[in-house]
């Protein structure tokens, strides 16, 4: 895992790069490579990296790094699983290697096949090759999304980074914020790609690529979603087969690493599938890492600790406190864009805490969408149903009685679910499912924007963004099937993975996320969507894939995640944060909002009126974002190699 960046003068190649430009934006990476560094300079372009050692520790592994003629050279973040399947391939007609690295079988692989090649890589990656001798750049991301890939392109410069704060490092990108982004974010509480939150910066998309050319930027897809032809009818025995002979390929694949290796667990069901395939992987104990929290709703950290001891796994816990709003400057610093996803707060103190012990971390991200495990999927099913009520009825009755329910102190409760029912049911289908991720709603949007916004957005709705991820899906698919792909393609990718890559490589450390494996997606697409939501049970066929294994309170587990005690805490220990940083000077500054509209927000949340804690987490969020990345009043607080604790 590794940090890389770069500038192409793609209209004037007689044009040379700045070097010290470049060099900054490369150092700006430190914290995604800090075991070495390197630049690449020829006129027009120029590569930078910086690595973070995990296969092939020598000199040889160094970036950016040429083939032996010196005319291809290649930046690279990621790991490639079957590379080692690609370089038998590849020796086989004729190449030849210096190092032990994946970087170097993903440069052969290109001068073998050309940009053919992303075709052949399973694994999690973004990559720059400069090719001297077409005099073209190609830039391209892994098929999910693991790994992020950002551009600016003027119409003359191409600049690109692993992260956005390289591209800002040169000082001819301004930083304007972008408002539609923004209007975005605060739908979904984080910012869908291809946007950032700057105007110009933008995100290529998973399954993308970006070729520079003769003058010209071309962005294409080179990825579908492997669906069968029709639905899938593998029966139930069949499906738990393939589903723990897959699991486990995964595993092993992703288990190669010259450095040390451990997971997390959360005593989920996904986490725990991970752990049991990591087993006998390399002849030793498997080393787990766990958060917990001092509220007793909120904390799994038990189940965790028994999961670990079925499974013979070392484990490792903490417990989070409430002073972590402390570090808010450091997260938002990090994420980069708008992003306010909470739990990115306990997934910043475990990956600091892991990393203390391993370098690279297996996580069991990406089964709830491929296997159906959110208990939005159930709630989904009976949309269709509440919505033959008479409209009257729903609205005059039920909609107010909802509204009036208790606010609810644990996790999950049941008023919370309920007022996001009824509000979404509304919506009609596909939209329904979608708007189980709102935190404004376009209604309460258009209360709370100021003339300005409401002007800027022009009345678009990011759900539709949402809902439009199903345009390439087959005809076939089931309902939930396409709350699936929608939140695969959507959700995942903007949401869960973001969180994951940011807050683990703020401190240096790999993630890597076996259920997202190529071969693991085509075979949970193949699996009938029966198997993936049965009656209640979420996650069905994973659970049975487990029995045996691990007893049945723990696969009978609902399913938790890192959910912080947010409505309790804006009542407490963040309120004050909260007040210091969405105050009257940020309002005035930004534009955006109705002075007014805020503070009624803040005060029926406070009053316990009504619980608006991830409204004013987003609205939180956004005014750190806005003071440390527009008008630079607050400064960047990165973590620096050598500074983890």
């Amino acid at each position: 895992m590794c940090g890389f960046a770069g500038i192409f003068h793609y209209s004037d190649l007689s044009k040379e790069v700045d070097a010290q430009i470049c060099q900054r934006m490369t150092d700006s990476l430190a914290h995604r490579g800090p075991d070495d560094s390197g630049v690449f300079f020829s006129g027009p372009i120029t590569l930078g990296h910086r690595r973070l050692s995990i296969l092939d520790l020598s000199e040889r592994g160094k970036q950016p790094m040429a083939d032996d003629t010196k005319q291809c050279w290649i930046v690279f973040n990621g790991e490639i699983y079957n590379f080692r399947e690609l370089r038998s391939l590849l020796e086989s007609k004729g190449r030849r290697f210096r190092s032990e690295t994946d970087t170097e079988v993903i440069l052969q692989a290109y001068l073998e096949w050309g940009i053919e090649a992303v075709h052949r890589l399973n694994g999690m990656f973004a990559f720059a090759i400069w090719d001297s001798v077409r005099k073209r750049l190609w830039l391209a991301r892994d098929p999910v999304g693991i790994k992020p890939l950002f551009y600016y392109a003027d119409g003359k410069t191409l600049r690109f980074g692993s992260e956005i704060k390289a591209i800002l490092a040169d000082p001819a990108v301004a930083r304007q914020p972008d408002l539609a982004a923004i209007d975005s974010f605060l739908s979904f509480s984080y910012t869908p790609a291809p946007r950032t939150g700057f105007v110009g910066i933008k995100q290529l998309l998973p399954g993308h690529s970006l070729l520079v050319e003769n003058g010209q930027v071309k962005i294409s897809s080179y990825y579908r979603m492997p669906y069968p032809d029709s639905p899938p009818n593998l029966s139930e025995a069949d499906a738990i087969e393939l589903l723990r002979q897959e699991l486990k390929a995964a595993i092993r694949r992703q288990m190669v690493s010259d450095v040390p290796l451990g997971a997390f667990l959360s005593g989920g069901i996904d986490s725990s599938a991970v752990v049991w395939g990591m087993r006998g992987g390399n002849g030793a104990k498997v080393r787990t890492f766990c958060i917990g929290f001092d509220e007793p709703t909120f904390d799994e950290s038990p189940f965790a600790r028994e999961v670990a001891q079925i499974l013979g796994a070392e484990f490792t816990s903490e417990v989070l406190h409430p002073s972590v709003a402390d570090l808010l400057p450091i997260l938002v610093s990090h994420a980069e864009e708008p992003f306010a996803d909470a739990s990115m707060i306990p997934l910043f103190i475990l990956s600091q805490m892991t990393r203390k012990h391993v370098t690279v971390a297996l996580s069991g991200d990406g089964g709830d969408e491929l296997l159906a495990g959110y208990d939005t999927y159930r709630a989904s099913r009976f949309a269709p149903t509440y919505r033959l009520i008479p409209g009257a009825l729903r609205r005059n009755l039920i909609a107010p009685l909802v509204q009036s329910l208790p606010i609810s102190r644990n996790k999950y409760g049941f008023s919370m679910l309920a007022r996001r029912f009824v509000s979404g049911a509304e919506q009609g289908p596909l939209r329904d499912h979608c708007s189980w991720r709102q935190i404004f709603t376009l209604q309460e949007k258009g209360l709370l924007y100021s003339s300005y916004m409401r002007n800027a957005v022009n009345g678009d709705d990011p759900i539709d963004d949402y809902a439009s991820t199903l345009s390439d899906t087959p005809d076939w698919l089931s309902p939930l099937e396409q709350q699936l792909h929608m939140d695969f393609r959507f959700h995942l990718a903007n949401d869960m993975l973001v969180k994951v890559d940011r807050m683990s490589m703020a401190h240096s450390l790999e993630v890597r996320v076996p259920l997202l494996d190529l071969e693991m997606i085509r075979a949970c697409l193949r699996i009938p969507a029966d198997f993936k939501l049965r009656g209640h049970q979420t996650k069905y066929i994973l659970r049975r894939c487990l029995d045996g294994i691990l007893p049945g309170r723990i696969l009978r587990r609902r399913k938790a995640g890192f959910v912080l005690p947010l409505e309790a805490w804006f009542r407490g220990p963040l309120l004050p944060v909260l007040l210091e940083y969405v105050n009257h000077d940020f309002l005035k500054k930004c534009g955006l909002f109705r002075s007014s509209m805020v503070e009624h927000i803040i005060q029926a949340h406070v009053q316990g009126k009504q619980d608006h804690a991830y409204q004013l987490f987003t609205l939180l969020v956004l005014a750190v974002w806005w003071r440390i990345w527009i008008d630079r009043s607050q400064p960047m607080q990165c973590i620096r190699p050598g500074a983890r604790s």
